[in-house]
């Protein structure tokens, strides 16, 4: 149940992510969505299987955001890499002989 919730905001966010640019409205929504994906974060490890692709997604288009600052970089670069691990843990949960 938890995971489809998660995955109905993050397929909202998706959706907003085009619409974001330089104004001062963007970099308070980047900045909202980049503390949400922080807080999430257990919740999106334990439902990796299912959020994998959508917060990839989201984590790309943010770091490709012009109005996206430094710092949320840098948050965004490491919410990357422990999507990235976590998923990858899934995989050799699935597939003992993946590497």
């Amino acid at each position: 149940m938890t995971a489809d919730i998660i995955l109905g905001v993050l397929s909202i966010i998706q959706q907003i992510l085009p619409l974001l640019n330089n104004s001062g409205t963007s970099i308070n929504a980047i900045a909202t969505i980049v503390t949400q994906l922080e807080k999430w974060l257990p919740l999106i490890v334990q439902e990796i299987g299912v959020l994998y692709g959508p917060v990839k997604n989201i984590i790309a288009a943010l770091s490709a955001n012009p109005a996206t600052l430094a710092e949320q970089q840098a948050t965004l670069a490491v919410i990357d890499a422990q999507v990235d691990t976590a998923f990858e843990a899934a995989a050799k949960d699935v597939d003992p002989d993946a590497a």
